[in-house]
C-alpha cells in the first residue's frame, strides 16, 4: 500500500490524480506517520518532476517573451516564487502548474525544493491525519468527500480572486502571450 501511494502521487503531474484523496486514504490505511511520509515523498517527486520539465521546456517559451516581459517574470519569481509554491501545494492543477512555471521561470532547485517539500509535508500531514481520524471514528466516507471538495473549492476561489473586480495574479498570468 505504501509503494502504491507514493507511485500514484508521483505521477500526479501527468495524470488526473485526486492527490488529497490518495493522501487521505494513505492516512486511513497506513496511519498518520507512514501515510504522511508516503504522501510527502510522492507529492515531492511529482513537484520536482514538474520543476524539471518546466526547466527543460520553459526556455523555449521564455525566448518568445520580449526582454521587458522576461525581466518582469524574473522579478516576480524572485519576489513571490517560493511563497507561490508553498501556497499552491494543496490546490488541484495549480500545484502542478506552479511547479512547471517555477522551472520555466528559472527558479533554482535550491529555492524550489525547500518550498515544495515543506508545503507538501504540511498538506501530507493534514490529509493523512484526516484519513487516520476518519478511519478510527468511522467517518472515513465524509473525510474522503471533504478531501475532494475542499481543495477544489480553494482552487476555484484562488482562480476567481476576491469578490471585487481586481484580478488575482493568477488571473493576470497570460501564457498565451508566450505562444505568439
Amino acid at each position: 500500500m505504501a509503494a502504491m501511494e507514493v507511485a500514484v502521487l508521483a505521477v500526479d503531474l501527468l495524470l488526473p490524480v485526486p492527490s488529497s484523496m490518495v493522501a487521505t486514504l494513505g492516512g486511513a490505511e497506513l496511519g498518520v506517520v507512514t501515510g504522511t511520509a508516503c504522501a510527502w515523498l510522492g507529492l515531492t517527486i511529482s513537484a520536482v518532476a514538474g520543476w524539471w520539465l518546466g526547466r527543460r521546456a520553459g526556455g523555449l517559451a521564455l525566448e518568445r517573451l520580449d526582454p521587458a516581459e522576461r525581466a518582469a517574470l524574473q522579478r516576480h519569481e524572485q519576489r513571490i516564487g517560493p511563497l507561490l509554491i508553498v501556497l499552491t501545494r494543496p490546490l488541484p492543477l495549480l500545484a502542478e502548474a506552479a511547479s512547471l512555471f517555477a522551472g520555466g521561470a528559472g527558479m533554482r532547485l535550491r529555492e524550489f525544493f525547500p518550498a515544495a517539500a515543506g508545503g507538501n509535508c504540511a498538506i501530507a500531514l493534514v490529509w493523512s491525519f484526516v484519513g487516520a481520524t476518519g478511519q478510527s471514528s468511522e467517518w472515513l466516507p465524509l473525510a474522503l468527500a471533504a478531501s475532494l471538495v475542499i481543495p477544489v473549492v480553494l482552487a476555484c476561489l484562488a482562480l476567481r480572486g476576491p469578490l471585487t473586480n481586481n484580478p488575482t495574479p493568477l488571473n493576470r498570468f497570460q501564457p498565451e502571450k508566450w505562444l505568439r
